[in-house]
């Protein structure tokens, strides 16, 4: 059986749905506390906005590296197995900065999400 629905109405499970992708984009976001950790062993802080972004302002000793960047810039990253943390506006830039890096082989970087919650 169909059920006929209202115009302009968005069915429940498209709600659900864009819902779930929202949140698993952001879902790889670190805890407040562990980036903290991370910064005071020493992190490179790496800020995947544009130039023009970081130009407006950065958390202190990052590093700018544009997402659309990262892959031709791995000697700014180092050793392979240095602590990294990656940074953006929303988190998002961030989270693929993350996926590529670890791609890479660079196996301990997290997800510092939004430069304003930044510790």
């Amino acid at each position: 059986m169909t059920t006929a629905r209202k115009p302009g109405t968005i069915p429940a499970a498209a709600v659900i749905m864009a819902a779930m992708i929202s949140v698993s984009c952001f879902s790889d976001i670190a805890p407040k506390e562990q980036v903290k950790k991370w910064i005071d062993n020493g992190a490179l802080i790496v800020d995947v906005r544009t130039p023009a972004e970081f130009g407006t302002g950065h958390y202190r000793n990052a590093i700018n590296v544009p997402l659309a960047d990262i892959e031709n810039s791995f000697a700014m990253f180092g050793n392979r197995n240095r602590l990294i943390v990656v940074y953006c506006r929303s988190g998002n830039r961030s989270g693929k900065a993350r996926a590529i890096l670890e791609k890479h082989g660079y196996m301990k970087v997290i997800n510092g999400g939004r430069l304003k919650d930044m510790p």
